[in-house]
């Protein structure tokens, strides 16, 4: 995750208050987190707990995870776009285009396009 996101070890042993070493030792098995920290990774990764150690679900509803999706971006004033705090307006536009692209979806599926 750390990867997909762009993070250096550095930057993410930032992000959780840790060393880079301790991130590095995490990546390798040779540490595990503790439940405080469980909670700071899902928060940087914008992941759920189970999502993080593995765990998958055997069904997921899409709007619901992009009902929470879209509360997130509503309500964190630290969302970033490019390494700068996204403004309010650029939110909106964000939470504009998920519903625009969610309401493409469910009319594809009710024309029998979608598996």
């Amino acid at each position: 995750m750390r990867i997909s996101q762009g993070l250096t070890q550095g930057e993410l042993g930032r992000l959780l208050g840790v060393s880079p070493s301790t991130v590095g030792m995490y990546e390798q098995g040779r540490r595990q987190p503790d439940s405080t920290m469980l909670v700071k990774l899902c928060e940087v990764f914008s992941v759920s707990t189970d999502s993080l150690l593995g765990i998958c679900e055997t069904t997921m509803e899409a709007t619901d995870i992009i009902r929470a999706m879209s509360n997130r971006i509503r309500c964190d004033k630290g969302i970033m776009l490019n390494g700068v705090p996204m403004s309010a307006e650029d939110r909106e536009k964000l939470l504009d285009a998920i519903e625009v692209a969610t309401r493409v979806m469910l009319g594809k599926r009710d024309q029998g396009n979608v598996e």
